[in-house]
């Protein structure tokens, strides 16, 4: 038997002092809406106004608590500040790049902040419209 070798992931360390079993995920209880109706209180036109149904469906899906604190251990946050240092070291290393543009330094466009970590090698990125598209909003306001 032949196995294909293809591009390894590297693990990511951790970024913070804490390890993942001392971490607490607080898992939020869904929405009871029948106990909301049961008091007489009207939501359901408000929540529908603001395109919110799908919202709480997902509140009651599965929390998978271990993935949550693997990620949350080995983020870090990936913002302008970070991208300038990391243009930055590329120069540092040879400094005939200077005033390269970021392609031209073999890095990828900054495009807004993101929320980088990985899970078990795999690496993941989490942006302001991928929160937007997870709970069917649409992303608005300033993201860099």
């Amino acid at each position: 038997m032949q196995v294909a070798t293809g591009k390894g992931y590297p693990i990511k360390g951790r970024t913070m002092k804490l390890e993942g079993w001392e971490l607490t995920v607080q898992v939020e209880s869904h929405v009871d809406f029948l106990l909301l109706d049961h008091h007489g209180c009207e939501h359901r036109n408000y929540f529908h106004a603001q395109g919110l149904d799908d919202y709480f469906c997902i509140l009651s899906g599965p929390t998978y608590e271990n993935l949550i604190k693997y990620f949350w251990v080995r983020a870090e946050i990936y913002d302008s500040h970070a991208a300038k240092m990391e243009e930055h070291e590329k120069v540092l290393i040879d400094p005939s790049l200077e005033g390269k543009t970021r392609e031209q330094l073999g890095l990828k466009p900054f495009t807004c902040t993101e929320i980088r970590s990985n899970i078990m090698g795999i690496p993941v990125t989490i942006t302001e419209e991928i929160i937007a598209r997870a709970i069917r909003r649409a992303a608005e306001g300033s993201n860099v």
